[in-house]
């Protein structure tokens, strides 16, 4: 009869342990919606002690600890979690977006494809696919991304992402007819999804329509007004049509919102050559470099380098 109640008690604790680490995790979310890193780390931490262990605890505690600039505190984290679980993809995708956000793209690919081969259902399926492009495409692997995105296709033709993505690599691997094509499809299925109209505008630029551009980027600003690449991307519409006054309010908004876009600094930097400002356009070049501009785009910025800094 006494071995009964102490092993009703010990059950009984335990559950009560894990109520109140749900109830701790519940104040770290509450922490998390209010950018409060800090407090969310130590509530993650106290529910983690409460009992708390899942995938999305290891990731939340992860975040935090990026938000932060803890980034081996986050790598450790991730390390932890993946030895805890190591069947469980969602974390291999986030710890994926870690190293992308790194510009480790590699890294990043070789965490998304384990994503895929431990994926069970198609939807995420899709997304570790979409996501593993995006990582090919910063490597300018164009038609390993595209080859990634047409199997996404095939399985959901209304995917957003997917579309969206595919509408980015067409024109990188000979496709370019078929861009607008997977863009307007976007727009078809939600006239509010605002990266297909950076796209579309993109799109626009590269066949050197700057000013049919530029209404598909004050759209995406329309529906999403602090997005950093929606005001580059004008930014460089602006430039090429001479409007360089235009071009340097864009190219400051674009730089204050997103700091470590290695594009934004090339576009500034060619506003400040216009402008014949060529040493504040030196440092921007540099800046665009040590950002991982080549890596990512090529050597455009280091030609550039070559005319007009001395290099």
């Amino acid at each position: 009869m006494k071995q009964f109640l102490f092993l009703f008690f010990i059950l009984f604790a335990s559950s009560l342990l894990a109520q109140k680490g749900e109830e701790t995790l519940s104040k770290a979310k509450e922490a998390y919606e209010k950018e409060n890193y800090k407090k969310m780390l130590t509530l993650i931490n106290q529910a983690m002690e409460e009992g708390i262990s899942t995938p999305e605890v290891y990731q939340m505690k992860a975040y935090s600890f990026i938000e932060l600039e803890q980034y081996q505190d986050a790598y450790n984290t991730y390390m932890e979690a993946i030895e805890v679980f190591p069947r469980e993809p969602s974390l291999y995708n986030s710890r994926a977006a870690f190293f992308a956000s790194l510009q480790e793209f590699q890294f990043a690919i070789d965490d998304y494809t384990q994503a895929l081969k431990l994926s069970e259902e198609d939807t995420d399926f899709i997304k570790y696919l979409s996501n593993r492009s995006t990582a090919k495409i910063s490597m300018q692997n164009f038609i390993g991304a595209y080859e990634d995105l047409i199997i996404a296709y095939k399985m959901d033709t209304t995917n957003l992402a997917v579309l969206t993505n595919l509408g980015m690599v067409c024109d990188e691997i000979g496709n370019g007819e078929e861009t607008l094509k997977y863009l307007l499809k976007v727009v078809e299925l939600d006239s509010t999804y605002f990266p297909a109209y950076i796209n579309i505008g993109f799109k626009y630029q590269n066949m050197k329509k700057y000013k049919e551009a530029i209404p598909y980027f004050d759209k995406a600003l329309e529906l999403s007004p602090d997005e950093a690449l929606a005001y580059s991307n004008r930014s460089y519409s602006y430039y090429k049509l001479g409007k360089l006054k235009k071009a340097m309010k864009d190219i400051d908004k674009s730089i204050k919102l997103y700091p470590g876009n290695p594009y934004a600094y090339r576009i500034r930097g060619l506003i400040y050559i216009a402008d014949k400002k060529t040493d504040k356009a030196c440092e921007d070049l540099e800046k665009a470099i040590q950002q991982g501009f080549t890596t990512m785009y090529g050597n455009e910025v280091e030609q550039l380098q070559k005319e007009h800094c001395g290099n």
